[in-house]
């Protein structure tokens, strides 16, 4: 018997991102974001964070195709959750010495640290406090840099 229902959704598998270099951006997301690697065939590479259910980040290896700029359609921001607020701290202190630039962002209950991938993709880390009212996203969120 077939419906109208929708069929329910379990939640985000990950981002799918096409890159220039794969090993450039591996570099980045494996050594410094420290995601594990759980696939990797030299043209496609899958890593996943360390905490179940696994968020997943599937990289592909286009070259150097013509890439949409911001504030066109396409992917402009990856992020991740942090477990709480000094998940922040240590991640500011990693990209730090890893030499990679960083910006921490505060927006009532919801804190964040942005940094930009190898091909100037803006990648956040989120910590989301208890008292987060549902109403209303940051207004971090509609910046465009």
């Amino acid at each position: 018997m077939m419906t109208d229902d929708p069929p329910e959704l379990f939640g985000l598998f990950g981002v799918y991102l096409q890159t220039g270099d794969l090993d450039r951006s591996l570099s980045f997301y494996r050594d410094v974001l420290k995601l594990e690697v759980v696939w990797n065939d030299g043209t496609l590479a899958i890593l996943h964070g360390h905490q179940a259910p696994a968020d997943s980040l599937v990289i592909r290896e286009i070259g150097q195709a013509v890439r949409p700029s911001l504030g066109e359609a396409g992917v402009t921001r990856v992020l991740w959750r942090a477990r709480d607020p000094g998940d922040l701290d240590r991640a500011e202190e990693l990209l730090t010495r890893q030499q990679v630039p960083c910006q921490r962002h505060r927006d009532g209950e919801v804190a964040g640290l942005t940094t930009r991938d190898p091909d100037g993709l803006e990648v956040a880390l989120l910590w989301i406090g208890e008292k987060v009212p549902g109403t209303r996203p940051p207004s971090w969120l509609y910046w465009r840099h």
